[in-house]
């Protein structure tokens, strides 16, 4: 499991996970997803699009960012997800708590 943050000029956070959210991904970036998210203090970005499996404990570490971002009067916003996460998503129905948008574009014109 990877996270990569992706550098921007503006005053959104991107960043960007990249393999499976299992137990063991989860363990592995969670602190470090939170810190890149939520304490920057920005509306996030988080490009989905080579997450290849999510589990119920990352869909809790996502749910708990958005919630910690909303807090703050921030939005979060899920871009591309393949097909089995998208399922993961709808069948715990975080879909429609975070938005989930096909592209960079669409999800900054949500936060913007």
């Amino acid at each position: 499991m990877e996270l990569k943050v992706i550098e921007r000029d503006d005053d959104l956070t991107q960043v960007a996970l990249v393999g499976r959210l299992d137990i063991a991904g989860v363990q592995r970036v969670d602190a470090r997803f939170h810190e890149a998210v939520v304490a920057r203090d920005r509306s996030a970005i988080i490009d989905l699009t080579e997450l290849e499996f999510i589990v119920s404990l990352g869909i809790g570490m996502l749910l708990r960012c958005a919630r910690s971002l909303r807090a703050g009067g921030k939005s979060m916003v899920l871009v591309n997800p393949q097909d089995l996460v998208v399922k993961s998503l709808q069948v715990t129905s975080l879909d429609s708590v975070i938005p989930v948008v096909k592209s960079v574009v669409e999800a900054e014109g949500l936060l913007k």
